[in-house]
């Protein structure tokens, strides 16, 4: 498949490049500075630059693409035009491009905000707000929220219930590996899951009855 992974650069982003790239995808990896390109393409992916905030870059980067993942983040900096806007105009282009598939990296407590830590609350609203518009946006996709991430070494088993929202961690490589699956697996078609370290190979999450 052709893939373009939006903050390619970021932690969990690079993981995923690398997965995809050895699973034998042709993966574009989108960054936002020039002194970035070099490690995407020692990745064996093609760096291409994108501005999320600056939608208008968007469509050339998506030609003959298959699958988007919005894997990037703002860090806080700039929730409504990154996080928010950034992402629903990702999800434009590439409905208005022909893109069969979008991944969203997303966050948990991404329906209920006013749940969360107040500092993170107009995050986890953005987030909200745009896998809200991915839901209706008529593209396929599937909706990953992980709770709090971590850069421990991977176990390859999560789960998908029971979610602790209060202490509950996973590591970046392990939410790296339910991305790969969710760009890779039919089953993923049109879910909505909130992710945790568990018991259940990554593989088998999506033999259950993820939420739509």
């Amino acid at each position: 498949m052709n893939i373009l992974i939006a903050g390619a650069h970021g932690t969990t982003g690079q993981i995923l490049t690398e997965r995809l790239v050895k699973h034998g995808h042709a993966v574009k990896g989108a960054v936002r500075k020039p002194e970035q390109v070099s490690t995407i393409r020692d990745m064996g992916a093609e760096p291409v630059m994108m501005d999320l905030t600056q939608p208008e870059t968007f469509p050339q980067n998506l030609e003959g693409i298959d699958v988007v993942v919005f894997a990037a983040g703002s860090g806080g900096k700039a929730v409504e035009a990154v996080d928010r806007d950034g992402a629903i105009s990702l999800v434009d282009a590439a409905k208005t491009t022909g893109v069969d598939r979008f991944v969203m990296l997303s966050s948990m407590l991404a329906d209920t905000p006013e749940a969360g830590p107040e500092y993170l609350q107009d995050y986890l609203r953005a987030k909200g707000e745009a896998d809200a518009y991915l839901k209706k946006s008529g593209l396929d996709y599937a909706i990953v929220r992980p709770v709090a991430l971590t850069n421990e070494a991977p176990t390859g088993k999560v789960k998908v219930e029971d979610i602790n929202h209060n202490g509950g961690e996973i590591p970046r490589a392990d939410v790296a590996h339910v991305l790969q699956a969710a760009v890779e697996r039919p089953e993923a078609k049109n879910t909505l899951f909130e992710l945790q370290s568990g018991d259940k190979p990554v593989d088998r999450i999506f033999e259950e009855e993820l939420v739509a």
